[in-house]
Order: structure tokens, then sequence, then C-alpha cells
């Protein structure tokens, strides 16, 4: 800096270059590294900016009101270390709702945030361990603190001059940064030879480190799906990745469904099946008359719809339903319809059959009617029912372990769904489409 006084301070041409952003890269680099030890420069720079009304004016629009001034809507801007402390989520209750409400109508101190945010998740880290003395990195400051400190005052008090200083910053650390790639880049290792003399011992060779055996290579790959919009695999090992989201007890059955490339049918399956039959329902003509669902499933619903094949010449229908020592828990009045929901709540964790009777001239005829099995089918038990509610809601995204939790659940048109949309997104995978067929089968 040529122009300084003869004390080594800033010359008043400097100190008015500085304030209306008139100087060179370097000189401001200069003039802000002074400032940063100088406080009587730094003072004199205040004094002067503060005013200078102009310059005022053009650095209330530039940068917005200093901190403690009222904003468009009168209310007060907060300052730089609020703004840096809600950055680093300092604050809770009511001071941070304080800050949120007015950075939802001021756009200047919005910006602010959202530039500090930025520096902080990109720069801050380096600068921290690159840029500063050990005597600093070793104290307890936050970063922003040390980031003001080096900043002169004109950019610490206000929130928005300090988010544009920021940029001057970068300029600084990218500058650095380049510099010493380049030293590096130019410096040439010294090459030492050494002589050893007649009369001494030959020269010891020293013996190099050993260097540590690389890590085994990763044990192949058995198992992988595209899911949740990532990559679940399963190794020779048995090590599991991409489903780290999940549950210890989720990630247990997606391993061992991968494993095995298998699915265990539900337990909750077990006495419902019912193979098809040409007496499921017929009147002595041979019309064809037969209930349609539910049938030898598990549903999530305690307030099922029951469905049934009209029958030709029928004028009305009854529905029952029974539990499994075959007392009647609900029945239909006659209805005119082939659908009829269940009004009341039916008891979880139950198996239940149902039949439907359709009124033809005046007599009753039943489906189904033996030698047909009865149509049976189970509630789903509440505890069941609120776990996979939860994971509806916590996984949506993967359709392996939702399609595994229905599966093991007993919900097979449930499964189906999600292991089709597993398929799409994996239509090169056997292991998808064997997932898919094996769910198909569960229902025979």
């Amino acid at each position: 800096m040529g122009d300084r006084n003869l004390l080594g301070h800033l010359t008043e041409n400097q100190i008015e270059d500085y304030g209306r952003q008139g100087l060179s890269a370097a000189e401001l680099l200069s003039v802000s590294d002074h400032l940063g030890v100088c406080e009587s420069c730094r003072g004199q720079v205040e004094r002067t900016l503060e005013g200078d009304a102009a310059f005022f004016a053009l650095r209330s629009e530039v940068f917005g009101p200093p901190a403690g001034t009222p904003s468009s809507q009168g209310v007060m801007h907060p300052t730089a270390d609020r703004i840096a402390e809600y950055v680093d989520g300092m604050q809770t209750g009511e001071e941070r709702q304080i800050i949120e409400d007015h950075l939802s109508c001021c756009e200047q101190c919005a910006l602010a945030v959202n530039d500090l945010r930025a520096f902080k998740n990109q720069i801050a880290p380096t600068l921290n361990r690159e840029y500063q003395p050990a005597s600093v990195r070793a104290t307890s400051e936050s970063w922003k603190h040390r980031l003001l400190a080096l900043l002169p005052g004109p950019f610490a008090r206000s929130p928005l001059a300090f988010s544009s200083a920021l940029a001057v910053l970068l300029l600084m650390v990218i500058g650095w940064v380049v510099w010493q790639a380049q030293k590096g880049k130019d410096m040439k290792p010294e090459v030492v030879t050494v002589t050893p003399s007649p009369s001494l011992s030959p020269p010891l060779v020293a013996t190099p480190s050993p260097v540590p055996a690389p890590d085994e290579a990763a044990a192949p790959v058995v198992a992988e799906l595209n899911d949740g919009g990532g990559r679940v695999m399963l190794d020779r090992d048995g090590k599991l990745s991409g489903a780290e989201n999940l549950p210890p007890a989720y990630q247990r059955i997606v391993r061992d469904t991968l494993t095995n490339q298998r699915l265990a049918r539900s337990s909750l399956l077990a006495g419902l099946n019912r193979p098809g039959s040409s007496l499921m329902g017929s009147d002595e003509q041979g019309n064809k008359f037969s209930v349609i669902e539910p049938i030898g499933k598990v549903i999530v619903s305690d307030r099922p719809t029951f469905r049934w094949s009209k029958l030709e010449g029928a004028t009305a229908y009854v529905i029952e339903v029974y539990d499994e020592k075959f007392n009647l828990v609900a029945a239909s009045p006659q209805v005119s319809e082939n659908s009829w929901t269940v009004p009341q709540p039916l008891k979880r964790g139950e198996v239940k059959s149902w039949q439907v009777k359709a009124i033809k001239d005046g007599q009753e005829i039943k489906s189904p009617r033996p030698p047909a099995p009865q149509a049976k089918f189970r509630i789903l038990d509440q505890r069941r029912a609120n776990e996979l509610a939860h994971a509806q809601r916590g996984y949506a995204s993967s359709h392996l372990t939702l399609g595994l939790l229905y599966a093991e659940a007993g919900l097979l048109d449930q499964a189906e769904k999600e292991f089709r949309a597993l398929q799409k997104a994996n239509p090169d995978s056997a292991l998808a489409g064997r997932l898919l067929s094996q769910v198909k089968n569960l229902r025979r």
C-alpha cells in the first residue's frame, strides 16, 4: 500500500475509496487486512461511513438497512449474530419463531440467511481447517464468530452486508487455494546424494515400512433391486446395503427374502383357501350363482363389502356372516343389488364365513352350498393393521418392503400391487419377476 500515511494508517483517499467500493481486489485485501488489526482506522472508517449520508443511502440500497432499524413492515431487522445463531439452530421457542416470522416477510434478511447457510455448508469447514492459525482453531468459538472477526465493522453489523461480504471472502479463499496449488506445482524435490566413506560400515539400506494389505475384495453381490429411489443389495456374506433406513426387523425380512429368493406362506392364510367348484351355487335349472369376495383371503377392513354374482330371476338377496363356531354375527336385510357392506365393525383377528341367499319364486337358493367349501376370510388383527398403516406412511416408496410386509400379513392383493411396481422398476430382474409370480401362487 504505497499511499499510506507516515504512521502506517489508511489515507483519507483509501478510506473514501473503501467506503465507496472503489478499490481494486488487491487493494481491498490489503485494506481489509489493515482494518482487521488497526482499531484506529476501523473506527475512522465507521465514523466516515456513518457520517456520509449519500453513501449511507447507497449502502442501505445495496446491503439493506443496518441491524436494529425497522423494515418496510415496521419490524426490526435481526442482527448478524442472531442471523448466524438461527442458521446454527441455536435458537428455540419464541426467539426462533420471531426470526422465522421476520424472514417470512423480509426478503432481504431471508437472502442473508440463505447466503450464510450456503457459505457455512460449503466454505466454512475448509476455512476452519486450512486458513486459520492453530490458536484460533483451538478455541471453542463458532465458525460465524471467527468469520465476523475477520470482517470490518460495517460488514459485521449488517446481516445483508454480511452476506455480500461472503462473496469477497470467497474470492480471497479461492485465490489463496490457487496460489498454493501453483506454488506446490513449481516446487521440485531436492535430490541429495550421499557417498559412503570407505572407512565406515556399508550404509544401512532403509527397509520400507510394510504397506498394509488392501482390504479383501468386497464379497460378490448375490441379489440387487432398484427400490425406493435407491438400490438394495445383498452380498454373499449376507451384508445388506441400501436398506439402512428400515427398522432391524424389516431389514431381517428383506435379507431373508433376498437370500432365499422366495416368499414364505403367511400363517394367517391357513384354512382359508378353497378350490373352485362347479357346485359353488346354481339353481335347479343350472343358472350360475356364486359368491365372489371376500373368499380365502385376509382383509384389513373390519367392515367388509360382500359381492356375489346375480341369479337370473332373483328378486332379493340376504347375506349372513358367521364366526368360527358358526354363530351368526351379521345379517343383511333383503337387498336387490349384488353387494352389501356390513354396517357395524366385525371382531378382528378371527376367521369368518359367509353365504348369500337368493330369493326366487318364493324359494331360497344358497351360495355356496354343500359340497362346496365355505367362503371364509380373516380380518387382520388390530396390532398388525396399525403396523402396516405406519409402514405405509413411512416407507411408501419402498415397494420391496411393503410387498414383503403385506405378504407376511397374508394381504396378497396389496402385496401383488407392490411387486408389480417393483418389477416395473426392475424390468430385467429375474428376482423381481419371481416375487410377483410367487405371490400369485400363494392364492392357490
